[in-house]
């Protein structure tokens, strides 16, 4: 992640010198433009502190450039100092300055010992260690992204100070503008492709990723949000790569915060904190249509100190429908009475009867009330709450009364996400047995009828032959 060294930490290429100087008086402006695309509100608040006064000789040789705020000159001269005894033994424990006393005037006259091997990094570090001991104050931006900008700051070295935790040493030598991209916590959420269709009752595996600034120093919150159709079950792991991150948390039906407190935000700086946690979907989830945005959704958002709130990152995931019709296979008529099964992977799911034989979903994991035979009613059936990434098996376990089941009873479904698969399933007629009291029966007594006589016939001959 890009911090704002780059832009944030500057040190103006004017040389600091000892000596007198004829002082030009003017008040300098420190203005800085921020943005933060992925920020939903934000407010960044700059504390400066003049650690340094400056007389300058020859104001108008100073050029500033408007896109960085760095000074340069060839003829100016600069002077920078301190007031007060305590100030210059502060100046002179950073071991970065010389620091020597005007004989006639409380002016203690200040220089650095080695400008070419010290960073803007180390000037920053320096001032940020002694900073309490001289002039503040305070500025902020008036609109979120927007400009934060001070007028009336005398000349001078100041060290400005973010609510992001970075630092910014400039010299106020002229009006200094600065465009920077601020550095806030990131968060990015994302789930597994195979996740973002799923049935009723599979976990969704989600995992959310915060990227904590080289700058970050205060708490984060993480608030994880889901619409009805999801249920919060569990936290899986919070790391950064290496190691568990701490945390505190409070969880919800649909959703939970977790927040890092500020000492754990400060030692996972420059990594990424990687959340990964599991929720249900619930028998509440919506079948996303072909003709709407709905579906079941997962937000994530950060919130940084008091001053910053993320853009909230989405991912949703689907469930399907389809519907199956029963029908005569010579003229198309409906058919009630035949019976269905809906199975995965061999096993007969439990679904529940939301229209009395017409609509089924499937059940939630040891939901009450649930049925696995499906009747048909001479109604169209629609099943609910499938996976788009499976494919289904739709049983006929039982033809309707005079019809045969196909020579294979188990046809694959697979929902679409436009949800408009269509299944007809088609019964023949087959071979009707005879029924008690019918012809059959009388040809049956007929028959029987015709041996007893013949049986008489038979007897009678014989007892003829005999005498």
């Amino acid at each position: 992640m890009k911090t704002m060294k780059k832009m944030m930490v500057l040190v103006l290429s004017i040389m600091m010198v000892l000596g007198t100087s004829v002082v030009s008086a003017f008040a300098a402006s420190i203005e800085i433009e921020s943005t933060a695309d992925e920020a939903l509100t934000e407010t960044t608040v700059y504390n400066y502190y003049k650690i340094l006064d400056a007389d300058i000789e020859d104001k108008d040789a100073i050029t500033v450039d408007p896109d960085t705020g760095e000074s340069t000159s060839t003829d100016a001269k600069v002077v920078y100092y301190v007031t007060t005894q305590a100030r210059a033994t502060a100046i002179e424990g950073t071991n970065l300055f010389n620091v020597v006393k005007d004989a006639t005037q409380n002016k203690w006259y200040v220089e650095l010992k080695d400008k070419d091997n010290t960073s803007a990094e180390d000037i920053a570090a320096a001032f940020d260690e002694i900073k309490a001991g001289f002039e503040t104050g305070s500025f902020a931006q008036t609109t979120p992204g927007g400009t934060a900008k001070k007028e009336g700051l005398d000349p001078g070295y100041y060290l400005i100070t973010s609510t992001l935790g970075d630092k910014l040493a400039v010299q106020t030598l002229a009006d200094i503008s600065i465009k920077t991209k601020n550095s806030y916590p990131t968060v990015d959420k994302t789930i597994p492709t195979t996740d973002q269709s799923a049935q009723i009752g599979d976990e969704i595996t989600y995992t959310i990723t915060i990227e904590v600034p080289e700058s970050a120093n205060d708490q984060i919150v993480l608030t994880d949000s889901m619409t009805e159709g999801l249920t919060y079950k569990a936290i899986e792991s919070v790391s950064n790569g290496t190691e568990a991150v701490q945390y505190t948390m409070n969880a919800a039906e649909h959703g939970f915060t977790m927040t890092f407190a500020k000492d754990k935000v400060v030692a996972n700086k420059g990594k990424t904190i990687t959340v990964t946690y599991k929720a249900v979907l619930n028998k509440d989830a919506v079948v996303d249509e072909a003709d709407d945005d709905e579906g079941n959704d997962n937000t994530a958002k950060i919130n940084y100190g008091q001053h910053y709130e993320s853009k909230p990152v989405t991912v949703e995931t689907d469930t399907q429908k389809f519907t199956f019709d029963k029908v005569d296979g010579t003229d198309q008529t409906k058919l009630p009475g035949a019976k269905f099964e809906l199975r995965r992977d061999g096993t007969a799911l439990p679904l529940v009867e939301v229209t009395a034989g017409e609509a089924y979903r499937v059940a939630e994991a040891d939901e009450t009330g649930t049925v696995t035979e499906i009747t048909t009613t001479g109604k169209v059936i629609t099943i609910s709450g499938v996976d788009g990434d499976i494919t289904y098996q739709l049983v006929e376990t039982k033809a309707p009364t005079g019809y045969e089941l196909p020579a294979n009873p188990s046809t694959d479904v697979k929902a679409n996400t436009a949800n408009t698969l269509e299944v007809t399933i088609e019964n023949n007629k087959g071979s009707e047995l005879p029924s008690t009291g019918g012809m059959g029966t009388t040809i049956l007594y007929i028959v029987g009828g015709m041996l007893v006589v013949g049986c008489g016939i038979m007897l009678v001959a014989k007892k003829k032959a005999d005498k």
